[in-house]
């Protein structure tokens, strides 16, 4: 007996994302790494050098391949993710085999637009809950053109666009967002920009 496979159908759609509240970045830097990585091979610390906040700001910010702020696809994917839940009516593991992130960029960076960016000094805790102080890009009024590819046989357009409001009002994105306490990095879809759907077939 042979089986016949229907062709999956896929729909994109792409839509603005609009921050009500900023968004916070803090990206390992790679001298952050290297210190990391000199740690675990035994190597002894090095005395601290002179800081400098704006260079430690930009490390600390995502960057797209042509050097413009943004974050990463997969984050936004991860906060799709832990906004489903199965008493939503979505579970997660759908979310993760149903919805994918159509990024052009070879770093898999969104860039974002926005109105304004400063440096921050925070207190943080680190270590043996050790004080310390970080410098980090804080992003006002940030767009980003998102662009999904979705199954509509296992998620509707209309719980998509649904779920992408819930992440962005109960989860949000990058540092101190909903989901770690803060409430930073919140967002909502654009409505003002029309969401753009199209059908295509594999």
């Amino acid at each position: 007996m042979s089986i016949e496979l229907k062709s999956i159908e896929y729909r994109k759609v792409k839509f603005q994302i609009a921050g009500i509240s900023c968004l916070v970045m803090h990206q390992w830097s790679e001298k952050a790494r290297r210190e990391l990585r000199e740690k675990h091979a035994g190597k002894k610390t090095k005395t601290r050098e002179k800081r400098d906040v704006d260079a430690e700001a930009q490390a600390a910010t995502y960057k797209t391949q042509d050097g413009d702020p943004g974050i990463p696809a997969i984050a936004f994917k991860s906060s799709l993710i832990t906004a489903a839940h199965k008493d939503l009516g979505i579970e997660k593991t759908l979310v993760r085999k149903a919805i994918f992130t159509g990024c052009a960029d070879p770093q898999q960076v969104l860039p974002i637009g926005y109105s304004d960016m400063e440096i921050r000094e925070d207190l943080v805790r680190v270590g043996a809950g050790q004080p310390d102080l970080r410098y980090r890009p804080y992003f006002h009024d940030w767009t980003c053109d998102i662009s999904l590819e979705f199954e509509p046989s296992l998620i509707r357009l209309e719980d998509l666009v649904k779920l992408v409001d819930r992440a962005g009002l109960t989860v949000g994105i990058g540092e101190w967002r909903p989901e770690k306490g803060g409430e930073y990095g919140r967002f909502r879809i654009n409505h003002e920009i029309p969401i753009d759907v199209e059908t295509s077939q594999n």
